[in-house]
């Protein structure tokens, strides 16, 4: 199963996430569920290094199927936006296949 924490700060911003584990909705490279994860939380990193200036943490671990991401400080009104949609892909794919995803939510 794939756990997924969203890290909100106190205004209930999503400023992060925290990932581990793997599906196993399928074979490795036939996953559709860990490919869907993966994606979503790729694109979320790119996109807030490549369209804002926010300082950012990000650690990953293929193998295991880690990745955490969280924005340093106050993020701008972008990162923001960005890690709302990263919260709307989470909780598609939660509705979908909640079998091999759980998704939770952290005040940090």
């Amino acid at each position: 199963m794939i756990n997924v924490t969203i890290l909100k700060n106190s205004n209930l911003e999503p400023i992060g996430f925290e990932m581990s584990g793997h599906a196993e909705y399928a074979e490795p490279g036939a996953d559709i569920v860990c490919s869907a994860v993966s994606a979503i939380a790729i694109t979320t990193v790119n996109a807030i290094e490549s369209l804002t200036e926010d300082d950012f943490s990000i650690e990953s671990n293929q193998e295991n199927g880690d990745m955490d991401l969280r924005i340093n400080g106050t993020p701008s009104h972008d990162a923001v936006m960005i890690m709302k949609a990263y919260e709307i892909g989470m909780t598609g794919i939660c509705e979908s296949y909640d079998d091999y995803i759980c998704l939770t939510f952290k005040e940090v």
